[in-house]
C-alpha cells in the first residue's frame, strides 16, 4: 500500500480452519447447468443507448395500481389521505405521481460478466505454514466505493494477492454493510429452492432479492434473473413483470438471445401493435447485421414493419402469421361493428 492518504487500514484475521471454510464456501456457488449470460459481448453500450432505454421505458406499459401497491417489505403503511382538488391540482399530483413511479422503475443495469480477479502482488516463501489461515486488509478510508476500496488476502503459502470477487463482497458488507445483502447468499439462490419459488410465479420477489444480494455482474447475478427470465418465456408469464422494474431488462434479455416471437405473438393477442414495433425496433438495434435492417420499411407503419420482421427475422413465422392474421380479423371485425353501429343512427 501507498502511503500517506490512508486515514484507517483494518485487517482481519480469518481464525481457525472453520472460518477458512466460510470463505472458500462462498466462492463456490451452485450454478444452473445451461443459463445464458452476458460473457460474449459486452451489453453495456447498447443498453445505455438512449433510443434503447427510451424503447424500453415506452414499452413498459405504467399501472399506478401495480407501482404503488402495497407491499410487505417491513414499511409502514401511511393512513390514506383524501383531498378534493381542482382539475389543474389533480394534474399537478399526477404528474408528482409520474415522476414517483419512474423512479421506482429505474431499471437494473445489463453488463458483460466480470472476470475472476487473479492479480498476484508478490510471493514470500519465507511466510509458507505461518498461519493456517487466510489474513485479509481492507483500506477502510471514509468515502471510497465498494468498487474502488483496496482489499488484499495474504494466504498461508506466502502469496499476497489481490482479494477475489467473493471476498470482496465479504469485507465489504463487513464494514459497510448494504440494506437486504446478507453476508452468505440466500438458500433461495440455490438451484434446488429457486425452482420452487418460480414454481409460485414469485418472478418479481426473486429478480428484487437478486438484485440486493448482487451486483449486476455477478456471475450469480446473471445466473439467477436468466432462469427467472427463461421461466417467463417458457410459461408466458410475461404480463406479470410488467409495470415493474424488471421488465425492460427482461425484453432487452429476449431481445439480445433472439427470442422475441413468443412475446409478439402474446402482444397481438393484447392488439398492442405499436409495442409489437418496438420489440422489433430494438432487435434491429441489438442485432444491427439483421436482414430486416436492410429493408425500407416505415418503423411508425407498424404492421408493415412487423410484417417485415415476420417474413426476414422471426425464428416462428408460421405461428407469428397466423397471430397477425387473428388481430387483423378483430381490427376488421370491430372496424366494421363501428360502421354498423354509425350507419344505425344516421352517422
Amino acid at each position: 500500500m501507498e502511503g500517506g492518504v490512508r486515514v484507517g487500514l483494518a485487517w482481519l484475521r480469518l481464525l481457525g480452519p472453520t472460518s477458512t471454510t466460510r470463505l472458500v464456501r462462498l466462492s463456490t456457488r451452485t450454478c444452473a447447468t445451461t443459463v445464458n449470460r452476458y460473457n460474449d459481448r459486452d451489453p453495456a453500450p447498447v443498453f445505455f443507448n438512449k433510443n434503447v432505454q427510451e424503447i424500453l421505458k415506452k414499452i413498459n406499459e405504467l399501472d399506478f395500481n401495480k407501482v404503488f401497491r402495497q407491499r410487505f417489505d417491513g414499511t409502514q403503511l401511511k393512513p390514506p389521505r383524501y383531498e378534493f382538488l381542482t382539475n389543474e391540482e389533480l394534474e399537478e399530483h399526477f404528474e408528482k405521481s409520474k415522476k414517483a413511479s419512474e423512479k421506482i422503475l429505474q431499471m437494473p443495469p445489463v453488463v458483460k460478466e466480470r472476470q475472476p480477479i487473479l492479480d498476484v502482488l508478490s510471493k514470500d516463501p519465507g511466510l509458507t505454514g505461518y498461519d493456517t489461515c487466510k489474513y485479509v486488509f481492507t483500506d477502510i478510508t471514509y468515502g471510497l466505493s465498494d468498487r474502488k476500496r483496496p482489499i488484499v488476502v495474504r494466504d498461508p503459502d506466502g502469496t499476497l494477492r489481490k482479494a477475489s470477487f467473493e471476498e470482496r463482497e465479504r469485507m465489504n458488507q463487513i464494514y459497510n454493510p448494504r440494506p437486504g445483502r446478507k453476508l452468505k447468499p440466500h438458500k433461495l439462490f440455490l438451484e434446488e429452492h429457486l425452482q420452487g419459488v418460480l414454481e409460485r410465479e414469485k418472478y418479481e420477489f426473486v429478480l428484487d432479492c437478486a438484485c440486493a444480494q448482487f451486483e449486476p455482474d455477478d456471475p450469480e447475478y446473471q445466473r439467477v434473473t436468466s432462469t427467472v427470465y427463461e421461466t417467463v418465456e417458457a410459461r408466458r408469464h410475461y404480463h406479470m413483470l410488467n409495470s415493474t422494474r424488471h421488465y425492460g431488462p427482461m425484453c432487452f434479455y429476449l431481445a439480445w438471445h433472439k427470442k422475441i416471437d413468443n412475446l409478439l405473438i402474446s402482444l397481438l393477442q393484447k392488439e398492442k401493435l405499436e409495442a409489437c414495433a418496438d420489440m422489433v425496433k430494438l432487435h434491429q438495434l441489438i442485432h444491427t447485421d439483421c436482414k430486416t435492417t436492410t429493408l425500407n420499411v416505415d418503423p411508425n407503419q407498424h404492421l408493415d414493419f412487423l410484417k417485415a420482421y415476420i417474413e426476414h427475422g422471426s425464428l416462428q413465422r408460421p405461428q407469428l402469421l397466423l397471430a397477425m392474421q387473428a388481430y387483423q380479423d378483430i381490427v376488421r371485425e370491430r372496424e366494421q361493428y363501428e360502421k354498423d353501429v354509425r350507419s344505425a343512427h344516421g352517422v
